[in-house]
């Protein structure tokens, strides 16, 4: 299995489980102290936007593609979600859970083009020898 395909399983798995935390009806689990839920959302879409760039760079993209696109997936995705949560019962749609989704998607994002050109391990791309200069 390449690494690109490794990167976008793992984004997969990642989303379906937060997908699948966030149908639970009337969750009676994690911290309870205020706001817990905007640091839970935060993450798990910080993790998200985390994979998708480290998925879009091994694939070819550049930085900034990547971290855009990753940003746009995050805010998508975190607008899907908070509409469905309507329906799911002991859920709410809530806009500042929409937007705990967008910045950790962000943040994750951001972070992943930080980690990815500080530690080239992460990408097969940063291990490749140099082209070769043409001589004659």
């Amino acid at each position: 299995m390449t690494r690109e395909r490794l990167y976008l399983a793992m984004l997969a798995v990642w989303v379906v489980f937060t997908l699948t935390l966030t149908s639970i009806p009337n969750p009676q689990f994690g911290p309870t102290f205020q706001g817990a839920d905007k640091v839970a959302h935060f993450g798990f879409y910080g993790a998200a936007g985390f994979l998708f760039v480290l998925w879009r760079m091994e694939s070819g993209k550049g930085a900034a593609v990547a971290v855009l696109c990753a940003v746009l997936f995050a805010a998508l995705l975190g607008a899907v979600d908070e509409f469905h949560q309507q329906w799911v019962p002991g859920r709410s749609m809530e806009f500042f859970d929409w937007v705990a989704d967008f910045t950790g998607g962000a943040t994750g994002a951001f972070g992943a083009g930080v980690a990815a050109s500080r530690l080239p391990f992460l990408l097969t791309r940063n291990n490749q020898p140099a082209p070769r200069a043409f001589t004659d």
